[in-house]
């Protein structure tokens, strides 16, 4: 089986780079730096002339990059020296200009097959990012996999070990291996507690969140505890305890709902001060209300309000209320108090 050297989560300790800022797990390129360099420690697959098998980098698509890995037997303790200092830029012009007695290779694609081409004990790569005037761009990591792998184990054993067949093979290999793998992370992807905040978003919009899913409008943490009851709010949609439950999830305090069911209309009033980006929230609940029926949302002791049955300020209080209804809440349009 293939092993594999991963960054993972861990990238700023993979390595050493110049140009990136911290970001969403991994490495951001914003538009003030001119360039991006990452450079990985030293892996040693613990043979000599070992055959690499691929490079596989998770980075914003469409980034323009150039990637090089080199495979060596001997390692040179001194070439640490510029890296440790921080002169990451400077290390990777020496190499590409003065580097000798190492197999380089070099892509601009985020997937690199290395197996086929020579081998060596240690692997190192390198990443240069250039700035996009359009976007950020996030390098979260990468997959150095050996020993090599090739599809014509496969084959009747007199189709094997032909370079020409495996080099053949090699794209159906990569793209077989590249759906393996996104198959494989899939449960990685959903989960809330471990995905960045941009993984955080694709979900939200499945679930009907988008607008919602917006950094200045909710902060990761919100976003995360949103998507944590996630599935149990979606199931009931449209009751009283779905409102309820959601404006206390995105204003972090506590709120009820005080019902009028002759005239088709509600108020859920929200006992503490929310935090930043509540209006955005209260323009979404209000728009996500079933037909035919008014709600607003309304924060106590933030001003006066004047209504058709009651005035409220910020001395008046509003006591325990418990609705009439069951846990699981019904439908609005069929609420009838006693």
């Amino acid at each position: 089986m293939a092993t594999h050297c991963l960054s993972g989560r861990g990238l700023l300790g993979c390595g050493w780079q110049e140009g990136f800022s911290r970001g969403d797990g991994g490495l951001r390129l914003t538009q003030e730096f001119v360039t991006g360099v990452f450079v990985s420690r030293v892996y040693d697959s613990g043979r000599e002339g070992a055959e690499w098998d691929s490079l596989r980098l998770e980075i914003t698509d469409g980034a323009a990059m150039e990637v090089f890995v080199w495979l060596f037997d001997e390692a040179d303790e001194t070439e640490e020296e510029l890296l440790q200092a921080g002169q990451v830029r400077r290390w990777l012009l020496f190499q590409r200009e003065h580097g000798k007695g190492r197999t380089c290779y070099g892509s601009n694609y985020r997937t690199m097959l290395l197996y086929g081409r020579g081998g060596g004990r240690y692997a190192r790569l390198a990443v240069e990012v250039q700035p996009d005037r359009e976007r950020s761009i996030l390098f979260a990591g990468y997959d150095l996999a050996f020993p090599k792998e090739s599809f014509t184990r496969y084959l009747p054993a007199i189709f094997r070990d032909d370079p020409v067949l495996e080099r053949f093979l090699a794209v159906q290999q990569d793209i077989y291996l590249s759906l393996e793998s996104e198959v494989d992370r899939l449960a990685e992807k959903m989960d809330f507690d471990l995905i960045r905040f941009w993984q955080m978003q694709k979900l939200a919009r499945w679930m009907g969140w988008g607008e919602l899913a917006k950094k200045e409008t909710l902060g990761e943490e919100l976003l995360r505890g949103l998507l944590r009851e996630g599935i149990s709010l979606t199931g009931r949609k449209g009751t009283c305890e779905y409102y309820i439950r959601l404006t206390e999830l995105l204003t972090g305090q506590k709120a009820v709902m005080a019902e009028e069911p002759e005239i088709h209309r509600a108020v859920v009033l929200v006992l503490g001060e929310p935090g930043k980006g509540w209006e955005k929230c209260r323009n979404w609940l209000k728009k996500n209300v079933p037909l035919g029926i008014e709600m607003d949302f309304v924060v106590l002791g933030r001003t006066d309000r004047l209504d058709q049955q009651c005035f409220l300020d910020k001395t008046a209080w509003l006591s325990d209320y418990e609705t009439a209804l069951l846990k699981e809440g019904c439908p609005i349009e069929r609420i009838r108090l006693q």
